[in-house]
């Protein structure tokens, strides 16, 4: 009875250490997150809504602006010197200041340290807010790892340490504060591209009635790659410079800045009527790394890394698709091509003639039917397909177009809605052709290894035509 008085006894003694070590290590834990979250709530610097900032003081020891939103809610300068402003970057300086939070708090400084900080004379940022309250900071210079830059806040005297990364946006400079970007109106849509190298038109692309045409050099029934178009949109929706040169500069110094007669002239206008026109001097893309160009309509110039400029080589085939014409398997009902010239060694005359019903897959080549579960089902899709994607090579401006009737080649589609699409090919010489289509000189260079290289026109159907003389046999 003693014995069991004993252990029951033991078994309180542990129950109540464990109970009181269960409270300890809980307030202990709550203790300490409430200490966290002390330190953490000292180190936030900054605590409010980038959408209520209204107005925003701008100081650095060598400018003062004053950017306020104005009735349409945009961002204009309302006091300093005349600025076409960046309003993107204004926005970051916002959203970057809202919420800022320091890495470390090294404490007060003495004059000297301040100066060391470069907090004497700092980066000043005052956010004015909807509520009427306002909010400073004070950007100092970049620790020596620069890692960090020392920053201090208008509720203390206090120094911190706030990661380079986010106090680098906030770190404001002339360049960083001026409008970068090469289009104005980001929202309007791009209408027109010209583009001029060594006085020679490059290509001349308009939109009119939601569609794309091209105007210059040529006048070709090839078409235009609408893909190819919108990532020329997409870079110059991202295009800014890196740096600035002199502005205001009028037409009559051009030539004391190298831009009187201009290798490339870029020109670009926009649905609200915009036009931007970009000057740059001839460069070499491999060995240059920044290329300086003048805005014809603001006068400024500027600095663009080279390889963000990389439009200015384009040529005319990079915004026309590749094919002479494209017409897919499943919208074709009959096929008729002839050939006569070369073919390894020999000359040859060929003609074939194709009915196609995809939707059954019934298809015929010189009347020898194909249906699905056909051998000849497999090289008749590639001869197709070879046909159908027969390339040029490139473009190229003559004065005097040649005679359509000396085409050797002729490739007709006759398509399920009942339109004809014609391609023909007249010799160049003895390794290219020109081009032709629905009887319109298109300027394009065809290669002869199109026809006769290896998965081609010629070497398709000469595989589909021994496997039908098999078949047939």
């Amino acid at each position: 009875m003693k014995r069991q008085l004993i252990l029951g006894l033991v078994l309180a003694v542990l129950i109540l250490i464990s109970v009181g070590a269960f409270f300890f290590v809980d307030s202990y834990k709550t203790q300490k997150e409430k200490e966290e979250a002390k330190q953490a709530a000292a180190l936030q610097l900054c605590s409010f809504s980038a959408d209520d900032v209204n107005k925003l003081d701008l100081h650095t020891p060598d400018f003062d602006y004053t950017i306020e939103k104005n009735d349409s809610n945009s961002w204009e300068v309302t006091s300093g010197e005349t600025l076409h402003i960046n309003t993107y970057y204004v926005d970051a300086l916002c959203t970057y200041g809202c919420s800022l939070t320091a890495a470390e708090d090294i404490g007060t400084a003495d004059d000297t340290a301040l100066n060391n900080y470069g907090l004497s004379d700092p980066v000043t940022i005052t956010y004015y807010l909807s509520d009427n309250t306002q909010k400073t900071l004070y950007i100092g210079s970049q620790t020596p790892t620069k890692e960090n830059f020392y920053v201090m806040h208008d509720d203390d005297d206090h120094v911190y340490l706030v990661n380079a990364n986010i106090a680098g946006y906030l770190y404001i400079t002339q360049s960083q504060l001026r409008y970068r970007y090469v289009m104005e109106d980001k929202e309007s849509e791009i209408i027109d591209y010209y583009l001029e190298k060594d006085g020679a038109v490059i290509y001349h692309m308009q939109k009119e009635d939601n569609q794309w045409s091209l105007t210059q050099p040529i006048d070709t029934p090839l078409q235009l790659d609408l893909s190819s178009i919108s990532n020329l949109s997409t870079t110059l929706l991202e295009l800014e410079a890196d740096d600035f040169g002199d502005s205001g500069i009028t037409e009559d110094a051009y030539a004391s800045y190298g831009f009187d007669n201009p290798a490339y002239q870029f020109r670009f206008t926009q649905e609200n009527g915009n036009t931007t026109t970009l000057l740059f001097a001839e460069y070499d893309p491999m060995t240059t790394s920044y290329v300086d160009c003048l805005c014809k309509e603001t006068g400024q110039i500027l600095v663009f890394e080279s390889t963000y400029i990389s439009f200015l080589q384009d040529k005319l085939e990079n915004y026309l698709t590749n094919t002479i014409c494209k017409v897919t398997i499943d919208n074709a009902s009959e096929v008729d091509f002839q050939y006569q010239g070369s073919f390894n060694d020999k000359t040859v005359d060929v003609q074939a003639h194709m009915t196609l019903d995809t939707e059954n897959q019934n298809y015929s080549f010189n009347n020898i039917t194909i249906d699905a579960n056909s051998t000849l089902l497999e090289p008749f899709t590639n001869f197709y397909n070879s046909l159908m994607n027969l390339s040029y090579e490139s473009v190229e401006t003559i004065s005097e177009i040649p005679n359509i009737n000396d085409a050797v080649l002729r490739l007709t589609y006759t398509l399920q809605d009942g339109s004809v699409q014609t391609i023909q090919l007249v010799p160049r010489d003895d390794k290219t052709y020109w081009a032709f289509l629905n009887g319109r000189f298109t300027y394009a260079v065809v290669r002869q290894r199109e026809l006769s290289g290896d998965g081609k026109i010629l070497e398709c159907y000469t595989a589909l035509s021994t496997a039908a003389a098999q078949a047939d046999a």
